[in-house]
């Protein structure tokens, strides 16, 4: 997975970036890269929001945060959806990524 492709946004509140949900997968897993943004897939069904809510769960995992530090931004009817880590700069999650992959 090449990082570099992944497009971040740094703000005063985070950095943010686009995911790319798969839903219904046998299990969590980040797939790569897609058209900038991280694609992953996530057990969940797409129903109810649940899909969204383990994104959230997940991406706080990956980037060993308190679950409130993890934000959907926008998309929550999408597979296509933005989120924000708050706290963290664009070099820092590419550093947690690149060691992911």
């Amino acid at each position: 997975m090449n990082v570099e492709e992944l497009v971040l946004k740094d703000s005063p509140e985070g950095v943010s970036f686009g995911v790319r949900v798969q839903p219904r997968a046998g299990r969590n897993k980040i797939l790569g890269i897609h058209n900038g943004c991280l694609k992953l897939a996530v057990a969940a069904a797409p129903v109810e929001g649940e899909a969204t809510r383990q994104c959230l769960r997940f991406l706080a995992e990956i980037f060993n945060v308190a679950l409130p530090f993890v934000s959907l931004l926008s998309g929550a009817q999408s597979r296509n959806k933005v989120f924000r880590i708050a706290g963290m700069e664009s070099a820092d999650c590419r550093r947690i990524l690149g060691k992911i992959s």
